[in-house]
């Protein structure tokens, strides 16, 4: 499964927010890959993304795991969070038919 963890924070909580990254921890042994990227969203600051690929039948192990890492940023103000499930193209294709 592919997962997206979607962070939106103010510009000015940036240096308060990577100490907790730095104590975050390892994720669970079934994450095969974490991606991180970031950009700036204008006046809602930063969004950043964390793309996770898990190993086939802990996707489900994986929101629960990850979320609980990403807890403590959701007690700051004005910090946002969102969990997506992507579908590759491949996939998204076999949909329609």
């Amino acid at each position: 499964m592919i997962l997206n963890f979607i962070l939106w924070y103010p510009s000015s909580k940036a240096a308060e927010l990577v100490e907790l990254v730095k104590k975050m921890g390892k994720p669970p042994s079934y994450v095969k890959k974490w991606l991180t990227f970031q950009t700036g969203v204008g006046k809602k600051g930063i969004k950043h993304y964390n793309i996770v690929f898990t190993e086939k039948g802990h996707g489900d192990d994986a929101v629960v795991e990850i979320s609980k890492m990403f807890r403590p940023f959701l007690d700051h103000d004005n910090v946002e969070a969102k969990v997506e499930v992507l579908v590759s193209a491949r996939d998204a294709l076999k949909v329609l038919g």
